[in-house]
């Protein structure tokens, strides 16, 4: 009896620690977010989904953004990684470092989280620097001390080392001499990053919102991602947050990368918004035609099973052996990519390109 109380209580933790190591981290919540409109007039010609075979030849790998709120950076990496395969400037191996978009993006604020439209007008204004050059660091040093940010940061103060924790470097190092700055690879990066954005990011557009469904779809239908930001909602993520707020995982659909919506009356919708996060995807592809199935915890004790017509197809950025694992389209499995509601994307989230 007492061998099984311990293997049952090491199964317990094993399966606590693959919870929390899921790296599905999120952003703060969003409070930027413009809700597209569906014509009043809808357009017969337009396809009912894209060609996400021809779409998944633009996509780098899934990749992970583990311990930190950088849901909005992965997604404008991928965005940007993938404009430049489509117009074949690079290949599929290209990979662009999001510590890079990260700094640039964020230095000098006191709180993780970004957002589409100050991720694009970074990456305009600072470039795109590569992975291999100034590599992702998965750490969140607001929470933990290392060797490396005790380098970077020990000797800031105040406003300057609560931004150098969240960011990596000190804030002021963008702005100073290369003679001045004692980190090789950080002015190596700048310089890489300044050739990258006179080379390729030379587009002059500074609305990225995207404002009509049908702007969004025609877009897919050309090969081009975009992105959406959304309030994030625990029971239709099926993500591990719920569970302080009591509302059931799904463990099948988490690893099948199904997203479902926040149906009015449920426990998710009436609770969620008391811890309130945002997240951040690359959108590849739709099918107007998928149906999703999915029972829903309601608030009155009950349960009821909704049914949803209309799909996107997402790639995002918590890593490949958790969330979306098993997550497949016409048999192909795509590890890390998963789908999402068209009618939770529409109503509660927002649409970017550059």
């Amino acid at each position: 009896m007492k061998t099984k109380l311990i293997l049952i209580t090491l199964l317990s933790l094993a399966n606590t620690n693959v919870m929390a190591d899921d790296n599905a981290f999120l952003d703060s919540a969003y409070t930027h977010l413009i809700h597209p409109k569906t014509s009043l007039i809808t357009n017969k010609a337009l396809a009912s989904k894209n060609d996400i075979e021809e779409a998944m030849t633009f996509q780098t790998p899934v990749r992970s953004q583990q311990s930190r709120g950088t849901c909005s950076i992965f997604s404008a990496t991928a965005y940007v990684e993938t404009l430049m395969i489509q117009n074949e400037f690079f290949d599929q191996s290209l990979d662009l470092s999001e510590e890079w978009l990260q700094y640039t993006s964020v230095r000098g604020r006191s709180s993780d989280g970004s957002s589409a439209p100050s991720n694009f007008s970074a990456a305009k204004k600072y470039g795109m620097a590569m992975e291999a050059t100034l590599p992702y660091v998965g750490v969140d040093w607001t929470k933990s001390e290392t060797l490396l940010s005790k380098q970077r940061c020990a000797e800031l103060t105040g406003l300057s080392l609560k931004s150098c924790q969240i960011t990596h470097f000190d804030p002021s190092l963008l702005l100073k001499q290369d003679a001045d700055i004692n980190d090789q690879d950080f002015v190596t990066a700048r310089t890489e990053a300044l050739n990258f954005k006179n080379e390729y990011l030379t587009t002059t557009n500074s609305n990225y919102y995207l404002y009509e469904v049908e702007t969004i779809k025609t877009r897919l239908l050309d090969g081009k991602a975009v992105i959406l930001e959304i309030d994030f909602y625990y029971g239709a993520w099926n993500h591990r947050g719920g569970a302080e707020l009591g509302i059931e995982r799904n463990m099948d659909h988490w690893a099948q990368g199904i997203i479902g919506n926040p149906e009015p009356g449920s426990i998710d919708a009436v609770k969620s918004p008391s811890k309130p996060a945002g997240h951040s995807v690359l959108v590849v592809g739709f099918d107007d035609n998928k149906i999703v199935k999915i029972k829903t915890q309601m608030a009155d004790g009950t349960s009821k099973t909704f049914t949803y017509k209309g799909v996107y197809y997402i790639k995002n950025s918590w890593g490949t052996d958790s969330f979306g694992a098993d997550f497949e389209i016409d048999g192909v499995n795509y590890p890390g990519y998963g789908m999402i509601t068209q009618k939770h994307a529409n109503e509660d989230g927002s649409f970017f390109a550059l």
